[in-house]
């Protein structure tokens, strides 16, 4: 299932029914450990998507990016409900480095401290401004953070999610959407960014019970 725009055939937000999920953002501000870019090589899009239409398990998603020809440089998320395992990872050309909260990178005291059993990351590599107030939400609710805890008092006081939000809930078969208002609504009375608006649920359970559609 890919969580994007008509149109668009890539992914950078999605999961199957597989309980594998995938999200991305770009990283404006690297620091020396991302290496080069490059613009030869398979567009993430394609390599998100891949993931969520072939791979099964976390390891087969770890080895789909580690092997692959990247490009630019990103922060990707990929997570295995069945197992539960979770990874940032550092991408670009040069690397593709898993991240787990045992070795959370880049490690700064004031604005991305470690916190047990958690991996975040606010907006950017190298973005203070963001990370810091995540870090705050998140040791907050430490031990009791669940979709609507993540919703209410972590996405929404971080304002963090200017186009599009997903929060997972993959061991509920659940998973919250929303998106940014469109440039041209001129109503006032609602919020203009995802963080603002309302989410809507996606039971996963009911979407994998389609049935696929047939050309006979």
């Amino acid at each position: 299932a890919n969580i994007a725009w008509s149109g668009f055939i890539g992914s950078v937000t999605g999961f199957n029914s597989q309980q594998l999920a995938i999200s991305e953002i770009g990283v404006t501000y690297p620091d020396d450990t991302f290496g080069e870019e490059s613009r030869k090589g398979i567009p993430f899009v394609n390599l998100l998507r891949d993931i969520l239409e072939n791979d099964s398990t976390f390891d087969e998603a770890d080895r789909r990016i580690s092997e692959a020809s990247r490009t630019c440089n990103l922060i990707l998320g990929v997570g295995d409900a069945k197992t539960g395992d979770f990874n940032s990872v550092q991408y670009s050309s040069s690397v593709a480095n898993f991240i787990t909260s045992e070795n959370l990178q880049p490690v700064n005291e004031t604005w991305h401290a470690p916190i047990e059993d958690v991996v975040y990351f606010g907006m950017d590599w190298l973005c203070p401004g963001f990370s810091a107030p995540l870090h705050d939400r998140l040791q907050e609710n430490w031990g009791q953070l669940d979709a609507e805890v993540a919703i209410r008092d972590v996405v929404a006081r971080t304002q963090t999610g200017n186009l599009h939000i997903a929060v997972y809930d993959l061991a509920d078969d659940s998973v919250y959407v929303s998106f940014a208002k469109r440039s041209d609504d001129e109503d006032t009375t609602t919020g203009k960014m995802a963080y603002e608006r309302g989410y809507t649920k996606l039971d996963l359970a009911s979407l994998f019970s389609v049935k696929k559609p047939s050309s006979v």
